[in-house]
């Protein structure tokens, strides 16, 4: 994790609400160290300790944990309250319940739901003023501080099934696999993250001393996810990771190395809300990402890198993944 590094994309949204004010922003990235010109490039990326003093710059010069991107401003300190209360939950359900009555009174513009009508929870996130954050970082930021806060609380990370969004694919989608690793679906109903209902009734893990640290350091544990994440579904991607990506092993043989059966695995991954097939999916999805970035690789090249018997199949697959053929992704890359 040490070099991880951001999109300046989001070094940019971050900074939109302040810019719409019409204050000069470059006084205060001189203040925090942080390079203008790195964050002006488009396809630049913001080092760790850059980027978490960066949102931490604008929270506090703003004194808004929503940056400007809503009507009212929601003061320093909400979230912390939220956390506070929600560390006392009985159980996952309880912390959302609770934690969706902590937002309806902190914003009249973010309204946040839980459905369970269906065979998964879904966990959906509306913006009223939708014109006060076009490029929908406001939404993308909370669904993902939502998932992740929520995870930390039951000591889990919450593999979601996959995640819908109410806008077009964007031009950054290849950081959605950082930010939401999972299905993506655009131009849908709500924007919702969808997860097993097994992972509602766990119980809260966290104390509130640790919710104390945990704020302290904010936003830095939100955006980098610890390393002793023992989900399978995360230990399976690990195992696939490893091998060639047009050699992918079937799922006996990955059960194999896992010292289980293949229908032990593939119990254990629907109950984490998961599937073999998903996650060999995703790892082809974001293989296929960024191989569409290098302009010199022809599409039916990258369609053979990912094992894809012709060009065709590998065109259907990426446009069902990400709504767009593999040429218009390249184009609107561009």
């Amino acid at each position: 994790m040490k070099h991880l590094t951001f999109s300046s994309h989001y070094a940019r949204a971050i900074l939109y609400g302040l810019e719409q004010t019409g204050e000069s922003v470059d006084p205060l990235l001189a203040r925090g160290g942080i390079d203008a010109e790195v964050i002006r490039q488009p396809k630049a990326r913001v080092p760790t300790d850059q980027f978490i003093r960066l949102f931490r710059l604008v929270w506090k010069h703003m004194d808004d944990e929503f940056m400007g991107r809503t009507s009212k401003p929601c003061r320093l300190g909400h979230f912390h309250l939220m956390g506070s209360l929600a560390v006392h939950a009985a159980n996952l359900e309880e912390v959302i319940r609770q934690s969706i009555r902590c937002y309806g009174l902190f914003s009249e513009d973010i309204v946040i739901s839980l459905n369970l009508d269906g065979a998964e929870a879904e966990l959906s996130l509306t913006h009223r003023r939708p014109e006060l954050d076009p490029d929908a970082f406001l939404v993308e930021w909370l669904l993902l501080v939502w998932h992740r806060l929520i995870g930390w609380l039951i000591g889990r990370k919450i593999i979601l099934s996959h995640t819908t969004m109410t806008g077009p694919l964007p031009a950054h989608f290849d950081e959605y696999r950082f930010m939401f690793p999972c299905r993506c679906s655009f131009e849908q109903p709500r924007n919702s993250l969808f997860f097993s209902k097994q992972y509602l009734s766990m119980p809260v893990t966290r104390s509130p001393g640790e919710l104390d640290s945990f704020m302290r350091k904010s936003p830095r544990d939100l955006l980098i996810w610890a390393d002793d994440d023992d989900s399978v579904t995360t230990r399976v991607r690990q195992l696939l990771e490893q091998s060639e990506t047009r050699r992918l092993p079937n799922l006996e043989r990955v059960a194999a190395r896992l010292h289980m059966t293949s229908y032990t695995l593939s119990r254990k991954l629907k109950a984490e809300g998961s599937s073999y097939q998903k996650i060999k999916d995703n790892l082809r999805r974001d293989h296929a990402v960024t191989l569409l970035t290098r302009q010199h690789l022809s599409v039916a090249e990258i369609s053979h890198q990912l094992g894809f018997a012709e060009p065709g199949a590998f065109s259907r697959a990426f446009k069902h993944w990400t709504g767009l053929s593999p040429l218009a992704y390249r184009q609107q890359d561009q």
